[in-house]
């Protein structure tokens, strides 16, 4: 039987640069994210909005996914995520602390963006 315990202290922690801001190893992954946005004072009019993503890396404190839509900084998200091997979902909230272009379109031409998500206490 697969757990749904994900083991971080496997993760492969990343070199730290003077900008690297992360205060835990990250595990890159590369599952299914939906995320819905609860409240955005940029853009409110993405409020109740579901965007389609996919989850790049993960720790204890945060997440980064990969979507077609700009996501502003401040806004706050409920995330599920289907991990691979996993059976089940896990429910995540969190703030949007940046969010950039990563340089590549899809294969419909529309410009992609990582964007980066501190997750709120608990949440993994």
């Amino acid at each position: 039987m697969t757990s749904n315990i994900i083991q971080f202290n496997s993760a492969r922690p990343r070199g730290r640069h003077s900008s690297d801001k992360r205060m835990h190893p990250r595990m890159d992954i590369d599952d299914r994210l939906f995320s819905q946005v609860v409240l955005s004072e940029d853009k409110p009019d993405m409020v109740g909005s579901t965007i389609s993503c996919t989850a790049v890396n993960l720790s204890v404190g945060g997440i980064q996914f990969r979507t077609s839509a700009p996501v502003p900084t401040g806004s706050l998200l409920d995330l599920w995520v289907d991990v691979s091997p996993r059976p089940g979902r896990f429910f995540l909230a969190g703030e949007v602390r940046w969010s950039r272009p990563t340089g590549e379109d899809d294969v419909n031409g529309t410009e992609q963006w990582f964007v980066g998500v501190q997750l709120k206490s608990g949440g993994v």
